[in-house]
């Protein structure tokens, strides 16, 4: 294959796990330690909205940077003697991770949270919210953690 091919989907596979890895950020940063303080209403009503915007976009998303990493898996595979090559094999296995995480932890709580009453939440909230926000603790470590893989494998490719 190409050199030319192999650096275009090294870039890409950058870009879109990068874009991935800025959400784990802002989760870290913002996003979660917000949601801490927000009241048991502006939570519901906040992930409600998130939720449904996430939501549309993830099932393209998703399935978009997992073919990135796997492709950029397979034509590394020629140089599977390299370190490069198995950080992208890590990476691609930390993506597997996180949408397996985010479909058996994470959308069975979207779920719940989405047939919230807004005027009759239940006396859980709290208990659901911590648990969102746990959830999301483990998956910012999986965006993050995939995004380093994926850039420490392109950098250690080219020296």
């Amino acid at each position: 294959m190409s050199t030319k091919w192999i650096e275009l989907s090294l870039a890409i596979t950058t870009f879109l796990s990068g874009l991935s890895g800025g959400i784990g950020f802002f989760t870290a940063m913002g996003g979660n330690p917000a949601l801490v303080k927000l009241s048991d209403h502006s939570f519901a009503e906040y992930w409600q909205q998130i939720d449904g915007f996430m939501g549309a976009r993830m099932p393209i998303f998703g399935p978009l940077l997992l073919f990135a990493v796997m492709t950029s898996t397979i034509l590394l595979f020629k140089e599977w003697r390299t370190v490069s090559f198995w950080l992208m094999l890590s990476a691609f296995f930390v993506v597997i991770g996180d949408i397996a995480f985010t479909l058996n932890v994470n959308h069975p709580l979207n779920r719940l949270i989405q047939g919230w009453d807004l005027s009759n939440l239940p006396s859980d909230v709290q208990d659901i919210k911590m648990k969102v926000i746990k959830a999301f603790n483990v998956r910012l470590l999986l965006m993050m953690g995939a995004f380093f893989l994926v850039v420490l494998s392109v950098w250690l490719r080219k020296k």
